[in-house]
């Protein structure tokens, strides 16, 4: 009977970074019964297609035996089958869709430790575990991304303000309301189209989960390092950030006063660009305190006023910037220097 079924070594759908980048997932096989156990090992919160092929030599001849969401490192996949006529071969796929990159599960040191320049007291530092990993989009959803799946464009830098058409800005002034409602949209869309798992969904990420993949394994306060100069981001560049120093005055720094297309700075480890600059970028949560304990997957706090935004813009000054800066406003108001950019996992 154990004849009858070969292993293959597991396949990602596309490359991935090599920095915190996404393992490669692994089968392991055992016979019983008539039917194959299928053993999945892989990051956890992976997405992963398993699949079953008794000809190899036949084009496309892989069918589809699950799909399911790896949660923990190890999961199971079973293939009752014991008709089949000759080997069965066996893979594991994870097809990830483009321009979003793997964020692995993990601890860190959310907030900013008490000797980080120009911090608020707003940012008590606190250690935070994120059990599965997630996709987090490299780039801000820019214009012609939010025009496309919702035919407008609110945007300010735009004609409507009497700008060039550059529909590889950031979208900007969108609301939270609005933000949300283009992640459901794109959810459906992608789930309609067969992109994504129907249990996954395109949102906003929490707080917690904005902070570690911008920081992407630095704890200083940019993921650049202990500075943020003229010129590194799309910030106030006469306004740059010093490390034990804080903010300081550079009257010939760059400032452009307004978006510029997204990805022309240089990303962090993650591939993830824009994240201290060019527009702050809306989060789930509602604003609140943080905790002084531990915590594990935080969403914030259950009811509030305002949500949370992230993240520095074209205007902020240096410290505005920091992996650690708060801010927050109401879900309603909309801002020509606050956009946003999509998280995927599965749904709640």
């Amino acid at each position: 009977m154990v004849s009858r079924y070969c292993l293959l070594l597991a396949a990602l759908g596309c490359a991935l970074p090599d920095a915190l980048g996404q393992s490669p997932p692994s089968l392991a096989l055992q016979v019983s019964g008539g039917a194959a156990y299928l053993s999945v090992t892989g990051d956890a919160g992976s997405p992963c297609t398993v699949q079953y092929s008794t000809n190899l030599g036949q084009a496309d001849g892989w069918s589809l035996l699950t799909n399911y969401t790896l949660f923990g490192s190890t999961g199971e996949a079973v293939d009752s089958n014991s008709t089949a006529l000759g080997p069965r071969f066996y893979r594991v796929v994870i097809t990830i869709p483009p321009n979003l990159s793997w964020v692995r599960a993990g601890t860190y040191a959310m907030g900013s430790p008490t000797n980080e320049s120009d911090r608020l007291t707003d940012e008590n530092q606190h250690t935070v575990l994120l059990t599965n990993g997630f996709y987090a989009g490299q780039f801000l959803v820019t214009q012609g991304a939010y025009l496309s799946l919702l035919n407008t464009n609110p945007s300010y830098f735009s004609t409507n303000q009497g700008y060039a058409q550059n529909l590889s800005l950031p979208v900007e002034e969108v609301s939270w309301d609005d933000a949300t409602n283009y992640c459901a949209k794109l959810t459906q869309q992608a789930q309609g189209a067969g992109q994504i798992f129907s249990n996954w969904v395109y949102r906003l990420p929490t707080e917690a989960e904005w902070e570690y993949a911008c920081r992407a394994g630095t704890v200083t306060a940019f993921y650049y390092g202990t500075n943020l100069l003229s010129g590194m981001a799309n910030f106030d560049g006469e306004y740059p950030y010093l490390g034990g120093v804080g903010t300081t005055n550079n009257p010939g720094g760059t400032f452009l006063d307004h978006t510029t297309a997204v990805g022309g700075y240089q990303p962090n480890a993650l591939g993830l660009y824009d994240m201290a600059g060019n527009v702050r970028e809306w989060c789930q949560d509602w604003y609140g305190p943080y905790p002084t304990n531990s915590v594990t997957n935080p969403s914030g706090p259950a009811l509030g006023t305002n949500r949370v935004f992230r993240g520095g813009a074209f205007n902020s000054p240096g410290d505005e910037c920091r992996s650690a800066r708060r801010d927050k406003y109401l879900p309603t108001s909309a801002f020509n220097t606050v956009g946003f950019r999509v998280f995927l996992s599965p749904g709640p």
